[in-house]
Formats: structure tokens, C-alpha cells, sequence
């Protein structure tokens, strides 16, 4: 069996004693319930199989990258010492491995750059050289992630031009289902649930010519939980929030797509040093205690185990390497408390049942004016809000108009404003509606209305003669 790519020159001859391995390596189910997000993790040591520790582990996912200017550094010279790695790596693996291929790098020969993240020039170079890897692995490849944070410009030099990733995406779709019909296609993991891009992608043609999106929530310098999460002004979540693979399901809902979301990146930095990339290099901690780590990996999975359309998180990565402090494993192979708590979801399933995250806004208290309230003249009113994740703005309003905002920026638990409105005299006689509207840290939003008679007194009588 050769590697059949559009521009072969060269074959590779894949030995007979490889066929057994397309049985002995027939995918496996992860344990765990079904809905809830198999679990699995990167080796970023593409060929360290780490077999005693996936076994201790209980995960069923592996994702690898595979680096096109390695494999194809010449048009059609195809390097049989790293095809030979790769498919040594699925031998060793233990039996069961499910396996994701990220595929990465262009080569210089396709481009003209000596830049590898430089996007293809020729979006039917990359699709043919992907659906030679997927002729020559077979089966013993699950999926393929097509490149890698497509949306950042340190990944896919001159991002986000989602126009061309999309081409991209329908140059491979078709060829990739040709050569393995089984195999996952996912879009390249999105830095940060960046819905917005995803959005693009649709806009763009891409529906269709992908199974499943990938998101990557491993963002520079996260330290809080994944309960955790901030809103743009629209009220969605932003897209480094955890969480916010909520809101590219979403998007994908709105353009009629009701496909999964695999988790292909997730984990947090365990160091002390001071964040050193993104807005808030300098500014904070670039991770967490290991501890915490464990702590949130249990509940990220929380998370996840409540919303089935994310059938698999992948941890990355297995062991911390160079400035990748993330992993399960030390750099000297010892393992991390995170280690224990990703072998108890593996084989126990998620075992919290706390609430993942916060979506209800501040309760508000509203001590005068009373409901039904009829008045003349000037209108106290004395309002209250209390939110356990604090309390940043409370809102006035008289029949949808703004009358004022209370706010405080260091959001405290409890919120209060208090006034006598004089405006309250010059609003329309009869039945109107107060309205109040509070906002917590999260921007989770909360509102009450109550109804307020406003009596005009009368001056006088008017009489008309004859």
C-alpha cells in the first residue's frame, strides 16, 4: 500500500505486517457516560506513546500533529523515515487508541515562504496531501484536524482571513471522505471558541465540507475556573471564556447546522511566573497552583458532561515540555494531582453535581415605591440588589426611558440607590411602568417592573358660556 498524493513520485512500501494493526488497533468507545465528553490527550512528543500512563490514565484519545514541510519536503519526495514514526506511534499505542492527526506547516516548495505557518498558496496542494495521509493510515486514524488556530496570525500568517481557510475546507473535505469515509474532518481548533470567525466561515461557504468544529479554551494566562465568564456588550459570552463553546454551538444552530463540537485543547498552566503574553502580559499570574489545575479539569468536564454536542476534550498536553507547563505529567514524568483527577473521569465519569457557572442575574429589592402605587408630585424611590458575584450597575427606567443608572465599578455584593424623583411630575398622567434593571460582574442581567399611578391634581374648573 503507497501513499497515493496528487504529485507522487515516490513510494512508500507499507510493510504486510501492518495489516494486522488495521484489526488490532479497531477503534474503541472511551468510558464514561455517553453524553458526557470523551476524554483524551496531546502528546506533544508526536512519537513518545507514553503507553503505561494512557493505560493508567483510562483515556481513548490521542492527538498528534503531523507537519507537512517534514513529510512532503520536497513536491512529491515524501520522507519514509517519518511515515514509518507515525504509524510505529499507532502500533504502540494501547489497543482501542483513537487518534487525531492536526496537520500543520506548508512547506516551503508550495509557497515561496521559509515560513511554515504561511498559508497554502494552492488550497488543492494541502487537500491532496492530506488525503494521502488518510489513504496510507487507514482507519487507524479517527480524524483530521485541518491546521491549527486557522484564526490567529501566529498559526496562519496574515489571520484571520477566514475566506481562504474556507477554501481550504472544501479543497479537503471530498478528497479526505474519498480515501477514508470513516474518518472526522474537523475544522482547525478556533483560539478561544471564536464563534465570530465560525461565523465567518459559513458566511464563506464552509458548511458542509466539515463533521465537526474544533475549539481550543487553553488561552494565554487563564487562571480562573471555567465556571467563570465575562459577556461582550451583545450579552454573549466573550470567546477565551470556557463556556463560550456555548456560543459556537449556537452559531452553528443559526446557520442550520446542528453538528458536534470536539474539545481538541483544554488545560491550564501550572507555574508562578507573571503572564507574559496577550492584554495581560505583565498584569497577572500566567497560571495556577497544580492543585487548581486538578480542580478545574474536574470541572471543565462538568461542564461538558452537560452539553452532549462536545463529544470529545482533549487535554493538552500529556507532559510538560519547554514553555508547555500545562500537562498532566512534569517534565520528569512525574504525575501532577490533574493526573489523578482525569483518571477518575475516565473511568468514573463526572462525579460533581455542583451548578457550572452562574447565568442568573442580581435579585432586586425594590423597598419603595410599592406596586400600584398612586402618587402626586415627587416620587421616592429605594432600590437594592445583591449578587454573589457582585453587582455593577443598577437602571431606572419610566415606560422604557432611562431615568438613571446607580454603578459601581468595584462590583460589590450588594448594590443600592435611592432618590426622590422630581422628574416623577412631568411624566404622563394615569398608568405607567417603573422599571428596574440590575447587572452583575458575569453581565448577567435581572429586571422588575412595578406600576405607578401618577394623580394630576386639578386647578379649577373651566366653564364655557352660551
Amino acid at each position: 500500500m503507497d501513499m497515493p498524493l496528487r504529485r507522487r513520485r515516490t513510494r512508500l512500501p507499507l510493510a504486510g505486517a501492518l495489516l494486522a494493526v488495521l484489526v488490532a488497533l479497531v477503534l474503541g468507545v472511551a468510558a464514561g457516560p455517553a453524553s458526557a465528553a470523551e476524554p483524551g490527550v496531546v502528546l506533544a512528543d508526536s512519537f513518545a506513546p507514553h503507553v503505561g500512563d494512557l493505560k493508567a490514565l483510562g483515556v481513548h484519545w490521542v492527538r498528534v500533529f503531523a507537519t507537512w514541510s517534514d513529510l512532503e519536503p520536497a513536491p512529491g519526495d515524501y520522507s519514509a523515515n517519518w511515515i514509518a514514526n507515525y504509524e510505529r506511534l499507532f502500533n504502540e499505542l494501547p489497543p482501542g487508541t483513537k487518534v487525531i492527526v492536526d496537520v500543520v506547516g506548508t512547506p516551503q516548495w508550495e509557497t515561496g515562504s521559509s515560513d511554515e505557518h504561511t498559508p497554502p498558496a494552492n488550497p488543492e496542494d494541502y487537500a491532496a496531501f492530506v488525503g494521502g495521509l488518510a489513504q496510507r493510515f487507514g482507519p487507524r486514524v479517527a480524524a483530521y484536524e485541518l491546521w491549527n488556530e486557522e484564526d490567529s496570525p501566529s498559526w496562519w500568517t496574515g489571520a484571520p482571513d477566514p475566506a481562504a481557510y474556507a477554501a481550504l475546507l472544501r479543497a479537503s473535505y471530498p478528497v479526505i471522505k474519498a480515501a477514508e469515509p470513516n474518518a472526522t474532518v474537523l475544522v482547525g481548533g478556533l483560539t478561544g471558541n471564536d464563534y465570530p470567525f465560525l461565523e465567518a466561515l459559513y458566511q464563506d461557504g464552509a458548511k458542509g465540507y466539515f463533521d465537526a468544529v474544533a475549539v481550543h479554551t487553553d488561552t494565554a494566562c487563564n487562571i480562573v475556573s471555567p465556571y467563570s465568564f465575562l459577556r461582550e456588550n451583545d450579552g454573549h459570552m466573550i470567546p477565551d471564556s470556557f463556556l463560550a463553546y456555548r456560543e459556537v454551538h449556537n452559531v452553528m444552530l443559526a446557520n442550520g447546522d446542528d453538528k458536534p463540537i470536539w474539545m481538541t485543547e483544554l488545560s491550564w498552566r501550572t507555574t508562578s511566573a507573571t503572564c507574559a503574553e496577550g492584554v495581560w502580559a505583565g498584569q497577572k499570574a500566567q497560571g495556577v497552583t497544580e492543585q487548581q489545575q486538578a480542580t478545574y479539569l474536574a470541572q471543565a468536564y462538568h461542564c461538558l458532561a452537560q452539553d452532549p454536542y462536545v463529544q470529545v476534550a482533549i487535554w493538552f498536553p500529556l507532559q510538560d515540555q519547554g514553555a508547555d507547563v500545562s500537562g498532566l505529567l512534569r517534565a520528569n514524568g512525574s504525575r501532577k494531582p490533574s493526573f489523578a483527577a482525569m483518571q477518575a473521569y475516565a473511568h468514573h465519569g463526572d462525579q460533581l453535581s455542583e451548578a457550572c457557572g452562574s447565568f442568573s442575574g442580581p435579585r432586586i429589592d425594590v423597598s419603595a415605591p410599592a406596586d400600584h402605587t398612586t402618587y402626586a408630585g415627587t416620587l421616592p424611590i429605594s432600590v437594592s440588589a445583591r449578587d454573589p458575584e457582585g453587582v455593577g450597575r443598577i437602571t431606572l427606567e419610566i415606560d422604557g426611558k432611562l431615568i438613571r443608572n446607580y454603578t459601581n465599578q468595584a462590583f460589590p455584593r450588594t448594590l443600592a440607590g435611592a432618590l426622590h424623583w422630581h422628574g416623577a411630575a412631568h411624566i404622563r398622567p394615569g398608568r405607567n411602568i417603573l422599571t428596574f434593571i440590575a447587572v452583575d460582574k458575569l453581565r448577567n442581567t435581572t429586571q422588575t417592573s412595578i406600576v405607578i399611578y401618577h394623580r394630576v391634581p386639578r386647578h379649577g374648573h373651566h366653564h364655557k358660556h352660551t
